[in-house]
């Protein structure tokens, strides 16, 4: 009984441990049905491992300053796209197809002693504001404004990106691809002085009300919305001039002391949580747009937020919140990923391996779809395993791995030491 117990409250562990980068990692993403990792460091290289092998399939040398976020998707045809921003003042948008794969460079960070054989083709390269350390964050929009997801069958036709202002520290520009055209600047607010922009998250609702979350550098944290859809088909500088967008200002708190670090946004676009400097971590209401009609108030005014936990842990970054709102978690400067409830904001778990300093944390999608589609086919060659079993090839077993991957809860987790840890969690 005592060894069943000891056993029960050993600390978790990693499954596994990416190495290769030699510097610190600062983004990291999932994508591909949770088949592939993209890492950025702060020397401007990125890594896209393939988690069942748990090897680089693509490394390159993106920017000539260190990575302040990146995001891959898989699109139709076997194209992966990858987004990076960097301290080089850039945001590049990469194209890999499946059989580029081959002869792409694979070697890591760590072992390069000369320039890189093969990088990905750059489909765009926009100048943007990097001062701020604030990363980008995107959103995919139709030709009628309404919110698409890349898939494999189809590729977004719009993708609007929030960054902050090259000369306002702290306005929010919107940006669209494939224009590569400004087509917004959400100013720094001027009833209050809030410092430079943190961190930035844009988003489009299901009715087409396009969103703006800000987080600023004395510690406030606002909602920003434009009401109805955008015409992107219509996007031409003449267009934009003649038409500026307004924006409504919902939300404005200031529940930090310190700057904000990181902020994401609910699955529901229900709430925001923030975390800072500080040891608070906080939970904000986003608010819905008031009716037409509606006349915002002059001046600042400050609003409470949902719910406020300190941690006693000062130094929480990279924070995230999984696609099924039930956790979400935090890199710390004390070297901790920290996970949390999503609906108490209790602390469920401290995954501790790392020795320096965590910046980034990505989770892996829970789709409930991905699972119906297993216990389906499970039950159905379930009858068949006698066959299975005569017929074990590569494919199958190649199969079963990528399954295996698919349905595994991942986080993983960036350090300072340059090493990425991988878990499976709850």
């Amino acid at each position: 009984m005592e060894n069943k117990s000891a056993q029960a409250q050993s600390p978790a562990t990693p499954i596994y441990i990416l190495r290769g980068h030699g510097a610190p990692i600062h983004a990291l993403h999932i994508y591909n049905q949770n088949l592939r990792l993209v890492s950025g460091d702060a020397n401007g290289w990125i890594v896209i491992w393939d988690l069942v092998t748990k090897r680089p399939v693509t490394v390159w040398k993106a920017h000539a300053g260190a990575v302040l976020e990146v995001k891959g998707f898989n699109l139709d045809s076997g194209i992966t796209e990858i987004y990076t921003h960097g301290r080089d003042h850039k945001l590049c948008v990469w194209k890999i197809r499946s059989e580029d794969e081959s002869f792409l460079d694979k070697t890591l960070p760590v072992d390069v002693s000369g320039p890189a054989q093969g990088e990905p083709w750059l489909l765009h390269a926009m100048p943007v504001n990097a001062l701020n350390f604030c990363a980008f964050s995107m959103t995919f929009v139709n030709v009628d404004g309404l919110p698409v997801y890349p898939s494999q069958s189809a590729k977004p036709q719009n993708t609007l990106f929030a960054v902050p202002n090259a000369l306002d520290s702290g306005g929010v520009d919107i940006f669209h691809l494939p224009s590569e055209r400004r087509i917004s600047t959400i100013p720094s607010d001027s009833s209050t002085k809030t410092g430079m922009l943190m961190a930035v998250n844009i988003f489009v609702t299901s009715v087409g009300d396009l969103f703006v979350v800000s987080a600023y550098e004395d510690g406030h944290v606002m909602v920003y919305a434009h009401r109805g859809a955008l015409k992107t088909a219509s996007f031409e500088i003449e267009h934009i001039k003649n038409y500026p967008l307004k924006w409504d200002r919902l939300y404005a708190g200031r529940p930090h002391t310190q700057p904000v670090l990181s902020l994401d946004v609910s699955a529901s676009y229900t709430h925001f949580i923030s975390s800072s400097a500080d040891a608070l971590i906080v939970k904000h209401p986003i608010p819905s747009l008031p009716s037409a009609g509606y006349i915002p108030t002059a001046g600042y005014k400050e609003e409470s937020p949902l719910q406020v936990v300190n941690t006693r842990h000062s130094g929480q970054q990279g924070l995230r919140i999984r696609s099924d709102e039930k956790v979400f978690a935090t890199a710390g400067w004390d070297s901790r990923v920290r996970v949390y409830s999503g609906k108490t904001m209790k602390e469920l778990a401290v995954l501790k391996w790392h020795k320096d300093g965590c910046y980034a944390i990505t989770f892996g999608e829970i789709e409930t779809s991905l699972s119906t589609r297993s216990t389906e086919k499970q039950s159905t060659t379930a009858s068949q395993m006698a066959v299975a079993a005569r017929d074990y090839s590569l494919a199958n077993v190649q199969q079963q791995r990528n399954q295996k991957v698919q349905q595994t809860h991942w986080l993983a987790a960036g350090s300072k030491d340059g090493k990425i840890s991988l878990w499976d969690i709850y």
